[in-house]
């Protein structure tokens, strides 16, 4: 079967072409706002928002700051609204003595960290598997869209459970400080 198109529907069809190029390139470029899947890395470091410093990381790379390249030295991302009223787990280990750390404070905030990753490395298979389901979609010479908004939308789900999952160990940490040890942390993270 042929399909004839008129004239103004192959300059609107040729447009919206532009426009779907133009956006996979801005993707490529990453400037664009990140596409479903972004948020949660592969070792496991979640954003609450684009383009914020990750909050947690996987227990094999926890640590606080950018990577150092070879004799370069590392400048702190400035901390977005949501993270800089949470305290990330790796900032209370690393300086638990400098806060006066209790060990029922200690024993509640590995509770609660061990809890999370149990969570998070369950919401994590979960998320892989939606991203590799979006990926075989994708693939093919012609993309059906309405099934990649589906699976689009069960990994933003996935993702936002991630989030939601990683945001709520936050708090919990956050409630077991004392207003004086978030108060210290504030000013150790500010250096």
């Amino acid at each position: 079967m042929i399909v004839r198109f008129s004239r103004s529907r192959r300059a609107s069809a040729l447009a919206l072409a532009l426009a779907l190029a133009s956006s996979l390139a801005a993707c490529a470029k990453r400037e664009a706002p990140p596409l479903p899947g972004d948020s949660v890395a592969d070792d496991g470091a979640v954003r609450l928002t684009p383009g914020d410093v990750p909050l947690a990381r996987s227990p094999s790379s926890l640590s606080l700051g950018p990577t150092l390249d070879a004799g370069a030295r590392a400048t702190p991302e400035p901390l977005g609204a949501i993270e800089a009223r949470v305290y990330p787990p790796e900032l209370v280990m690393e300086h638990q003595l400098a806060i006066a750390l209790g060990p029922e404070q200690l024993a509640a905030i590995q509770k609660e960290v061990e809890k999370g990753q149990k969570d998070m490395l369950r919401l994590q298979w979960e998320l892989a598997r939606e991203k590799e389901k979006l990926t075989v979609l994708l693939d093919g010479p012609k993309v059906d869209e309405g099934k990649v908004a589906a699976v689009a939308a069960d990994l933003m789900k996935r993702e936002n459970a991630i989030k939601a999952a990683h945001l709520g160990m936050l708090v919990r940490v956050k409630n077991l400080l004392t207003l004086e040890q978030q108060t210290s942390l504030r000013a150790l993270r500010g250096r």
